[in-house]
């Protein structure tokens, strides 16, 4: 890597410094003392995560840590290291430690340990009670305690974020206080001042609430996790392999970026730092194929800032999900994986439609072409199972189980899969290295190879845990998975030392070789062990995202000590690698502390204006508020929420942002799709506020990653950032999508049926994408770029158009009801329309959508849903309802509510017919471009 990147005037130790400064923080101090005092506590915060995390405390019976304790700890070390690496303000000095920092360090420092020490039985001596003994009763120092870590809280926010967020969250702390001086909507009774800072700093409502319990229990150790695996050397490879895969095609760069920052995304949670890791490499190469400054530097802001919606870890948003939501972390990832692939997909095929707007050329390759339907058959191979794995991988759990029970189904799948791979090794074989043939074919086996080594992965552990348990020897269980993963990691380690150690290129030198398929590939397999085994643990074994990031990291630690030496004894190269293997860790550790710095002082500053939400009861009145401002109106409250969060968003790093937006409007969302007889479940709602909150990474005129690829690319920041936005226009359509379409999210939807989702939804995605970018076979005309979105929209939502043609829901009397009940089969849909008043006596009419349940008689099936009803003719009013039965669920009340309006189901066609006239408007437009583009080529 060159000292000066190519056109953008910034070192790389200044690129260094704009990442620390943002992430990490910028002071430098001279002392090495000081310095040395830094990473001690750093790795110490780091080891004391781990620690928490592991079982071993449970086991031994000492070192467990209650979440009050563990949370108290977490923020005291993330605001003494805050206070040391950040300096007050940019004229501040930077290579020492001012007094007043250190005076702010010890306040914070102790404030945020008193919820520790205030609880520990030797305070009870000497105070004559402990914090526990009086809740919600706080003493003056008490209170004094709130008011000084209160301050250094804010503070550290402003100097770690920025002032966005504290002054968002001194905001809410007024409001709490001075509520009866609030007009209108906004006025409520008012706290006292102790009992805020009870509510705040001393219980678990308020800064060491939920936000900072999902820091200290699982965001850091997935952070720690990647910042090992980019010690090891994975960020690296992850780059050169994508550029092995696609580097050579048009555009392959920008291409290549895509795929790389996808893969970091993987491993990272700031989109910052991805910029910066990968943009060094693939900026200054995407520039050369043919892209101006601000386009190579949108591309990376998108791909980078994309990385955030990646599962497992999604910028440390799906662990908050689990907690808000209240649904299993498995369900998160299964619900945000189709939408993250599919922006994925698009973005790399509006970097091929620049490409080909441009007329740009590939990077060369020295190659030697090979007959066509060799490609071909590599590649048909390679979608062939990347389609089933797409389609099966939330379930693979299930599958198995499945194939257990049919043992002659498993021996085929296992006979497929192998013809599969051996097919793709004779591909291999015949192509030459580089071509695509080689391509798809080497990342088919290693795939197959992934799938079938896992299959076989789960009947063995399966049968030595039943082997185990009938010896009643189950608790060496453990011991022997430990034993076969180091085996497995050491074969792999044997694997990748035939080949060379990947050598990353200069992308401003004069010639850059594009790095071949195979060996870039097998040179880092033992980097995917550990992102394998996290995945395993998470989806398969369905262990508790922090006891899996546990074993993850352990095996990360072990890789880190170990790789340099058993590289050098498979290689028979002498000298112990044992140290620097040591130093590696230590290092990786530190690195993985310092990245946490400014996330868990997000989570506690955000946790202020959670709490202020709970205490004062402001989500109401501004549902109310909201509702007033939409009308009632669905499509309304969705523009405003994602208004909301763009706004937010450009001062608030995204997972602030996210427990800002979601704590104030998700409910609110939930609540006015059910009066527009629209079921919005809660994830739909929690994912599209995440959506938008990155979005704001992108959009100027704050947008800092799009300030970190300018800055890199030598572009004007603010062009870049409204290039960047347009490129991610494909991530704002979705949000609205998967609320209207909850398809996309999995919801409900069996394996074969996600397959077609997601060949229609990718393909819908990809014209959307050619419509918006007006080229497609040809530069589109702007007809054929309304035309092209259409179509798009018709594929997503086809029940748009069909309920225009006919109505989905016909109305009938309500004093039919108990008739209707009967008529319909288990498991359909009836929607009720009722009218009356809400839990505090406003008026509401809402529809509730009624899943008909098992019963002999429609009076049995209406008892079965929770009603009791007194029918008048038609006049119909709820007398009662079931306590915790699905009516309750729905939101209705037994007092003054009737229901109005019966709707049961007409006979409406499959919605899927309208995708017949969409396919023919596309093939009429792609005529229409080709015909065009044939003349203009034989002009």
């Amino acid at each position: 890597m060159s000292e000066q990147n190519s056109g953008s005037g910034l070192s790389q130790e200044e690129l260094d410094d704009l990442v620390a400064s943002s992430d990490t923080g910028g002071r430098n101090p001279s002392n090495k003392a000081i310095l040395k005092a830094m990473a001690i506590i750093a790795f110490l915060w780091a080891l004391f995560q781990v620690w928490i995390a592991s079982p071993i405390p449970y086991e031994v019976g000492f070192g467990v840590f209650s979440s009050r304790e563990a949370r108290s700890i977490h923020l005291g070390l993330a605001l003494i290291l805050c206070f040391m690496a950040y300096p007050a303000f940019k004229r501040s000095p930077r290579d020492h430690i001012p007094v007043s920092d250190w005076i702010l360090l010890i306040a914070g420092a102790f404030c945020a340990f008193y919820l520790f020490v205030a609880d520990l039985a030797i305070v009870g001596e000497i105070f004559g009670d402990r914090l526990s003994d009086r809740p919600n009763n706080p003493n003056t120092f008490d209170i004094v305690v709130f008011c000084v870590g209160i301050f250094c809280l804010f503070e550290a926010t402003r100097r770690s974020l920025g002032p966005p967020l504290a002054i968002l969250g001194i905001l809410f702390l007024l409001y709490t206080y001075f509520g009866p001086y609030f007009p209108g909507l906004l006025q409520w009774k008012g706290a006292s001042f102790g009992a805020m800072a009870y509510h705040q700093w001393l219980s678990q409502s308020g800064v060491f609430g939920i936000a900072l319990g999902v820091s200290t229990d699982l965001v850091f150790l997935f952070v720690l996790f990647g910042a090992l695996l980019d010690k090891a050397g994975a960020g690296s490879y992850f780059i050169k392999v994508a550029f092995s895969l696609m580097g050579h095609l048009r555009g392959g760069p920008a291409k290549a970026a895509v795929v790389a920052s996808g893969m970091t995304g993987l491993i990272s949670g700031s989109s910052i730092a991805n910029v910066v890791t990968t943009g060094t490499f693939t900026i200054p190469m995407m520039k050369r194929v043919g892209f101006n400054n601000e386009k190579a530097g949108a591309v990376e802001v998108a791909s980078s800032v994309n990385g955030q919606i990646m599962p497992p870890v999604m910028g440390a948003a799906a662990f908050l999900m689990v907690e808000y939501v209240n649904i299993p972390y498995f369900d998160v990832v299964k619900h945000a994986f189709l939408p993250a692939i599919i922006s994925y997909i698009a973005l790399v095929y509006i970097v091929h439609l620049e490409a080909m707007k441009q007329d740009m050329q590939a990077l060369p390759r020295a190659t030697v072409a090979k007959p066509l339907k060799l490609q071909l058959l590599s590649f048909l191979m390679s979608a062939a199972m990347f389609v089933a794995i797409g389609g099966g991988v939330a379930w693979l759990s299930e599958a198995y189980l499945a194939l257990q029970s049919a043992p002659s189904l498993m021996i085929a799948a296992a006979v497929a899969l192998a013809a599969i791979i051996v097919l793709c090794k004779a591909i291999s074989a015949s192509a030459s290295e580089g071509t695509k043939a080689a391509v798809f074919s080497t990342f088919t086996m290693v795939v197959g190879y992934c799938v079938v080594g896992g299959v076989f992965l789960m009947y063995l552990l399966d049968t030595l845990e039943q082997g185990l348990d009938g010896a009643g020897m189950g608790v060496l269980l453990p011991w022997v998975v430990g034993a076969l993963l180091i085996l497995v990691y050491v074969f792999l380690v044997r694997i990748c030392a035939t080949y060379p150690d990947l050598e990353p290129d200069d992308p401003n030198s004069e010639i850059v070789s594009l790095p071949l398929p195979k060996p870039t590939i097998m040179s880092g397999l033992h980097f995917l062990l550990p992102v394998l085994l996290l995945i395993w643990m998470l989806m398969v074994e369905r262990k508790s995202p922090s006891l899996s990031a546990f074993w993850a990291v352990a095996l990360m630690m072990f890789i880190l000590v170990t790789q340099r030496s058993l590289f050098a004894f498979f290689r028979g190269e002498t000298g112990g690698q044992i140290g620097q293997g040591v130093r590696d860790l230590v290092d990786g550790m530190i690195s993985g502390a310092r990245n946490m710095i400014g996330i868990g002082i997000a989570t506690a500053a955000a946790g202020v204006i959670v709490g202020a939400v709970s205490q004062t009861g402001i989500g109401s009145a501004l549902a109310d508020l909201v509702e007033l401002l939409s009308q009632g109106q669905l499509i309304l409250i969705l523009i405003w929420t994602a208004v909301l969060s763009l706004i937010l968003g450009m001062g608030l790093p995204t997972t602030a942002n996210y427990i800002v937006v979601s704590s104030l409007l998700a409910p609110v969302v939930v609540a006015l799709g059910q009066q527009n007889g629209l079921v919005v479940p809660l994830i739909a709602v929690h994912l599209f506020v995440f959506y938008f909150g990155i979005m704001a990474d992108v959009t100027p005129p704050v947008g800092l990653a799009s300030f970190a690829a300018a800055a890199v690319s030598g572009g004007d920041p603010i062009k870049t950032g409204f290039v960047a936005f347009f490129y991610s226009m494909r991530t704002a359509l979705l949000p609205f999508l998967f609320i209207f379409n909850t398809d996309l999210l999995l919801i409900d939807v069996g394996p074969v049926e996600a397959v077609l989702v997601f060949i229609v939804a990718t393909a819908a995605m990809l014209i959307f994408t050619a419509g918006f970018q007006g080229y497609f076979f040809a530069r589109s005309r702007i007809y054929e770029s309304v035309l092209l979105i259409l179509v798009a929209f018709s594929l997503f939502r086809p029940g748009f158009w069909m309920d225009m043609i006919v109505e989905p829901t016909t109305s009938v009397p309500p004093g039919s009801i108990v008739e209707q009940f009967e008529r319909a089969e288990p498991g359909t849909e009836l929607r009720l329309l009722v009218d009356g008043l809400d839990s505090v006596g406003e008026p509401l009419s809402f529809t509730a959508i009624v899943e008909v349940p098992e019963g002999a008689t429609g009076e049995e099936r209406i008892a079965n849903f929770g009603l009791e009803l007194i029918i008048d003719g038609n006049d119909v009013t709820i007398d009662n309802v079931t306590f915790d039965s699905p009516a309750e669920a729905q939101g209705v009340f037994d007092w003054d509510q009737k229901i109005v309006d019966v709707m049961v189901a007409s006979d409406q066609p499959p919605k899927e017919l309208i995708w017949i006239p969409a396919i023919v408007v596309l093939i009429l437009v792609a005529l229409l471009q080709s015909r065009r583009q044939k003349t203009l080529a034989a002009a």
